[in-house]
């Protein structure tokens, strides 16, 4: 708090936009005050600010006045800080520390196996399995019913116990005799154990952020009181059994609908296809597949990932023989079809059902049996092109980025048109949780899924449970009677293949990421009408295939906006542009949307998107910043690297064109974490210990990712169709061996104003073709990545500004 001379009173000033641009780039906010300084010849201001990171810890602020003292109030807050007090609570722990893992080993190896495989359904194999597991695991690694009364001290140890004793005797003894020499030893013994505290504190940060990666991380800085609140405890006011009824009920279709809908698909032309059937898994492929998930997580079944690895080569026979034999008899176990539900709250103060969202608990050998099947559903998906090429949700070589991508270059190629582009973001209520399981099925028929694998996918999504789990509590086990799995390895694939169906009649440009539908349509500015239009006759679509499919859009929380430059967007001031309409609920335009994690604005300046950057990299900065004294450089910089930097990476190539103040904004947000890292003030210079840490500037980082971005492109066979066209080799538009055949160089797209010249594709193809040949003839992306990186320091190094 303090005079920062600028009068917010006047919103419009360059001073007052400025002061507030700087606040909510630093992720704070202004409290709202009176006029705080009184001119006897004028009129009164706003001068003096209270600014705090999160309102929701201000108990009260205002202001007094301050006659004969000051023409300026005396302004006050007070701040709730109140430590968190944990409960006392008990929990059931296997005693993992204590077994003896050779021993383990050789009981499980001499397990006789021969009744699991006599049994003739897969529900007694899974039973017999989990019995015999849990015997085993009951011997070696008995459960414990630990009470915690409080988080442990895991750096505490005996030497500092006893340092601590030391210290209290000599605070005692001087109680006892005030006297100099009492005081100097009391200080010290507390010296000495504080200095011991430290260092503890010190390794034990040290070991947990060393190895770990950026959620692991998270989830540590958490245990510090370091970043969000752990997630607090549902209010009593609501059920476990109200929440499951709340997650578990959804809007049904009515049987008429559904029947007309499975009619339908079943009088559709299927694909030319040799069928899907699958395909016995061999023992290597599913220890690698169980390898690969690195959910911790125990489900209903009580059999965890770490009581599977600890003896995997001794139970990877059975575990082959339940997945093939469910594979081959069409057959989904019935206890892997029931998940435990943990509640995530929405808001900060959750008061009611909807406030939660619900997070699926899956048992672990459930998911490998789905990866499983994934492997081989997704190959036969792929190859056979059943989902659209601009579907590029959870499917390889496509991301959110490439997505976006792909938009934001469509939308320059309608300015530089001089054209607008209509762009409306479409959001489908819950959309997982109500795919109707009849419909599904239908698709998976049609798309020349066989018999025998339709009643697998049959026995998966259907008879599913769930139960709410909070704690030690639990609520009774409620029916779904809809819905792909949550947490589920294969929900995602099957929600791409149902929603699918939606991009057949749709007339406008669109782009799907799982369930996030983006339509999108260019225009001149005269014929924006006709634009909109055509819109709202696919939203009619939409709604025509929501209402059939069972997918609720829900339109009060889709968005809309017009993109275009700055001279076109004024031409449409006069005009009278009609209204974006789903369902006969107008969807109103505004000046930026977030698609997909990007701010998206009106004329495409970006200035949302960096000013959304610096708000994350400065809150988590400042998080940071409680652990500058207990880590060393080289460990902050990887903390930086891990959490930091994917923030001012993310979604970089989507807006390469940023102006000298943008970039300059992010090359000060780079200099920031190098003061982090090395503990240095505000105006010490940071390039020598940019050189240190071998980072590079801004400008030149955004340049190495670009290239890194468009190899990934040239050498993954998976890479969006979408992207690729606008990716060419020079050799490629002629038949003739020249020696410029094979140098790698790539044309660069036709292009007529400076919007498209700044854009990515142009900007990483002139890139690559100045790289030297060798750098282009890289085998693999790390190769590539350090050539690259070399060859940007040695110019930077040769430029005359460096």
């Amino acid at each position: 708090m303090g005079d920062f001379n600028t009068n917010l009173l006047i919103p419009n000033s360059s001073r007052t936009r400025k002061l507030l641009h700087l606040v909510q780039s630093a992720s704070l906010h202004v409290l709202p005050l009176q006029p705080t300084h009184h001119n006897k010849n004028g009129e009164d201001t706003w001068l003096d600010l209270i600014l705090t990171s999160n309102p929701s810890l201000v108990s009260s602020h205002g202001q007094l006045d301050a006659p004969g003292f000051s023409h300026h109030d005396l302004i006050f807050l007070s701040y709730i800080l109140k430590p968190p007090k944990p409960k006392p609570m008990f929990q059931f722990r296997r005693a993992f520390a204590r077994m003896n893992g050779e021993q383990l080993k050789r009981d499980a190896f001499d397990i006789d196996w021969s009744p699991l495989q006599e049994a003739s359904t897969v529900d007694d194999k899974v039973n017999i399995f989990n019995n015999v597991v849990t015997k085993l695991y009951d011997t070696h690694a008995p459960v414990r019913r630990v009470k915690l009364k409080r988080p442990p001290a895991p750096w505490m140890n005996s030497e500092i116990q006893k340092a601590m004793r030391q210290r209290d005797r000599a605070f005692r003894k001087f109680k006892k005799n005030r006297s100099e020499d009492n005081w100097a030893f009391f200080k010290t013994a507390r010296n000495r154990c504080n200095q011991m505290i430290r260092n503890a504190k010190r390794r034990h940060i040290l070991h947990n952020i060393s190895s770990s990666s950026s959620a692991d991380i998270w989830k540590f800085l958490r245990t510090l009181g370091i970043g969000k609140p752990a997630h607090s405890d549902l209010p009593n006011t609501i059920g476990l059994d109200e929440l499951n009824c709340h997650f578990s009920t959804v809007p049904m279709l009515d049987s008429l609908t559904k029947c007309q809908t499975v009619n339908y698909l079943a009088g559709l032309t299927r694909p030319n296809i040799t069928p899907f059937v699958f395909t016995p898994v061999d023992s290597e492929e599913i220890k690698k597949i169980i390898l690969s998930i690195k959910s911790k997580a125990v489900g209903c079944d009580n059999i965890s990932r770490h009581m599977i690895l600890s003896a995997l080569d001794q139970l990877l026979p059975a575990i082959s023989h339940i997945v093939n034999f469910s594979l081959s008899s069409c057959m989904f176990p019935s206890l892997w079809r029931k998940a435990y539900v943990r509640p995530l709250p929405k808001v900060p103060n959750p008061s009611l059902p909807g406030h939660f969202r619900p997070i699926s608990i899956l048992p672990f050998l459930s998911k490998v049996l789905e990866a499983c099947v994934h492997k081989q559903f997704s190959q036969f998906v792929y190859q056979n092109c059943l989902i659209s090429p601009f579907q590029s949700g959870f499917r390889p070589g496509h991301s959110t980025v490439t997505a976006l991508l792909k938009v934001t270059d469509d939308i320059r190629r309608g300015m530089e048109d001089t054209k607008v582009t209509t762009l409306v973001l479409i959001d489908f209520s819950n959309a997982f949780n109500t795919v109707s399981h009849e419909i599904l099925l239908s698709i998976l028929s049609n798309l020349m899924v066989s018999c025998e694998v339709l009643e697998w996918f049959s026995s998966y999504l259907r008879g599913r449970q769930q139960s709410v789990r909070a704690g030690d509590s639990a609520s009774g086990w409620c029916d779904l009677a809809a819905g792909v799995p949550q947490g589920g390895i294969l929900s995602p694939l099957l929600f791409s293949v149902f929603i699918n169906f939606i991009t057949t009649k749709l007339q406008c440009a669109y782009h799907l990421y799982a369930d996030d539908l983006q339509l999108y349509c260019r225009s001149s500015v005269d014929s924006i009408s006709d634009a909109i239009e055509e819109l709202n006759r696919d939203l009619e679509v939409i709604k025509n295939w929501s209402d059939r499919f069972g997918v609720a859009v829900n339109p009060t929380k889709c968005q809309a906006i017009i993109v275009g430059s700055p001279h076109s967007l004024r031409k449409l001031d006069g005009l009278a542009v009609p209204p974006v309409i789903f369902n006969n609920t107008v969807i109103p335009f505004s000046s930026e949307v977030k698609d997909l994690g990007l701010h998206v604005d009106a004329c495409l300046d970006w200035r949302k998107q960096i000013t959304s950057v610096s708000q994350k990299v400065t809150g988590t900065l400042r998080s940071l910043y409680r652990l500058k004294n207990f880590l060393p450089a080289h460990i902050k910089a990887m903390l930086v690297q891990s959490l930091i930097f994917p923030i001012i990476d993310y979604a970089d190539v989507c807006y390469y064109d940023l102006n000298a103040d943008l970039l300059n904004k992010l090359d000060r947000l780079l200099n920031n974490c190098i003061r982090f890292v090395f503990n240095l003030r505000k105006y010490d210079h940071i390039s020598k210990h940019r050189l240190l840490l071998k980072w590079l500037p801004i400008r030149q980082r955004r340049a190495l990712r670009a290239l890194t971005t468009l190899f990934s492109f040239l050498e993954k066979p998976s890479s969006p169709l979408y992207l690729m066209s606008e990716i060419k080799f020079l050799s490629s538009g002629h038949n003739k061996n020249l020696r410029s055949t094979n140098n790698r160089l790539l044309r660069c797209p036709s292009h007529r104003s400076g919007l498209i010249h700044s854009s990515f594709f142009v900007q990483a193809i002139s890139l690559w073709n100045a790289l030297p040949l060798d750098v282009r003839m890289a085998t693999s992306r790390f190769s590539f990545k350090v050539k690259t990186r070399e060859y940007i320091r040695k110019k930077l190094a040769e430029s005359p500004q460096h």
